[in-house]
């Protein structure tokens, strides 16, 4: 048997935080390994050694919320992915979120299919945005890179529209016909030609001009 997700939960809402539970535990490849009501609480558990492959952090939580918690992890903590979750359609939050390197990121209105899907494609290194998360940052994204656009390839374009997408390298190489090794090479080139910071970048410059 393969071995579980390691899912550490983070709600300041104990009825909410239980729900989640109760809903996490239907999927057989998961873990919870630790609860927490706020970010101070998740950064505890964490220099305590509790072992999470992933961090489902609600936005909207005292001491340290979610975008600060997330902050803290992506700089203490290696290897920690980390989903988003909020009952906020904000543009703002969730650019900033982008910008942090988040993960996932999802509205709290999410089905357990979409939850279910988010936590294992995050949990493998993709990046996981709803449809609604994504036509929110649609909605109100300006001022598009022309200058930066017209410096890429059709391939690059290509592979970054995939990378935005949240496939991974092999799924990429699949629909393209090239190996995975080729489309790292293509995504290391659009990370130093575009100047982002890593996938989350990538991800924020497509949205940005609206190749996804």
């Amino acid at each position: 048997m393969d071995q579980k997700i390691k899912i550490l939960l983070a709600d300041d809402h104990q009825l909410v935080r239980k729900g989640f539970r109760a809903l996490l535990e239907e999927l057989d490849y998961v873990e919870v390994v630790g609860e927490a009501a706020n970010g101070q609480e998740v950064i505890g558990l964490l220099r305590r050694g509790v072992k999470a492959d992933v961090a489902l952090l609600d936005y909207e939580m005292p001491v340290l919320n979610g975008l600060e918690t997330l902050d803290q992890i992506k700089r203490d903590f290696f290897g920690v992915k980390v989903i988003l979750l909020t009952m906020l359609n904000q543009r703002e939050l969730i650019q900033g979120a982008v910008e942090k390197g988040v993960n996932g990121f999802l509205f709290k209105n999410a089905s357990l299919d979409e939850l279910s899907e988010a936590i294992r494609r995050v949990s493998k290194g993709e990046n996981y945005f709803s449809s609604e998360v994504t036509l929110t940052l649609l909605k109100t994204a300006q001022n598009p890179d022309h200058t930066l656009l017209r410096q890429l390839t059709e391939r690059e374009i290509e592979v970054l529209r995939l990378v935005a997408q949240g496939f991974s390298s092999t799924e990429i190489g699949a629909q393209l016909f090239i190996s995975p090794r080729t489309v790292d090479t293509h995504r290391n080139n659009l990370i130093q030609k575009l100047g982002v910071n890593g996938i989350a970048g990538l991800v924020q410059f497509a949205i940005k001009n609206k190749l996804v």
